[in-house]
């Protein structure tokens, strides 16, 4: 039941960076960390390593979009 329930932290603290990075929010790791309270030092670099994932991944995609038509990566 633990390792479901971790789970659903990291997968949420995924796509809550990438909504963070789309409002605009600083690359901040600790961010989650004011919601997940209750965390062990493991858990803790799981979710937060997560949400840098999610803010990096929609970064990269804004930065993609951007480029002009017929421009590559």
């Amino acid at each position: 039941m633990t390792e479901r329930t971790l789970e659903s932290k990291v997968a949420a603290a995924y796509h809550h960076g990438r909504m963070d990075f789309r409002a605009g929010a600083p690359c901040n790791p600790e961010t989650p960390l004011f919601v997940y309270r209750d965390l062990n030092e493991k858990q803790k670099i799981q979710v937060m390593g997560s949400w840098v994932s999610g803010w990096k991944d929609q970064m990269n995609e804004s930065l993609l979009q951007a480029l002009p038509d017929g421009m590559s990566a």
